[in-house]
């Protein structure tokens, strides 16, 4: 549970502060996705063994598959706020986020110990939320507003 709390934190409070200091929302709405992105991207890379224990035993290249969509976060976090129009990049974010969460799915069902998934299918009823609003939030500040 403690990443659904660092992951919203890290999604919501750039906005809030551009919020408070009357700074550019649609922007810091974006760094809040790269913040996120960079986040779960250092798990591919530093809790690898965790991470490929949320991969069904029959998905191929395993390790490799961890360590590509680790760099493809990394990249969507550079791009996001680097790029002038990201209309492109937030609707590469949103099928991404909407690719991954089968691995979350079968990581709950799977009671994997790792990001709150041991705790099981109830994880789901947090886990959904939060990547509902990650594809919505994307959407709306890369996409809608751009």
């Amino acid at each position: 549970m403690t990443n659904v709390v660092i992951i919203s934190g890290l999604l919501v409070f750039p906005w809030l502060v551009a919020y408070v200091f009357d700074l550019d929302l649609t922007f810091c709405g974006r760094i809040g996705v790269s913040a996120v992105f960079l986040f779960t991207a250092i798990g591919h890379f530093f809790k690898t063994e965790s991470m490929l224990l949320m991969l069904p035993p029959f998905f191929p290249a395993c390790r490799a598959t961890i360590y590509l969509s680790g760099a493809v976060e990394i990249l969507f976090a550079v791009a996001l706020p680097a790029v002038s129009h990201p209309s492109y990049v937030g609707w590469s974010v949103v099928l991404y986020l909407i690719l991954i969460f089968p691995s979350n799915i079968y990581a709950a069902i799977q009671r994997i110990p790792f990001g709150g998934h041991s705790m099981g299918p109830r994880y789901l009823l947090v886990r959904f939320p939060l990547q509902v609003l990650l594809v919505l939030w994307t959407y709306y500040f890369s996409v809608k507003l751009n």
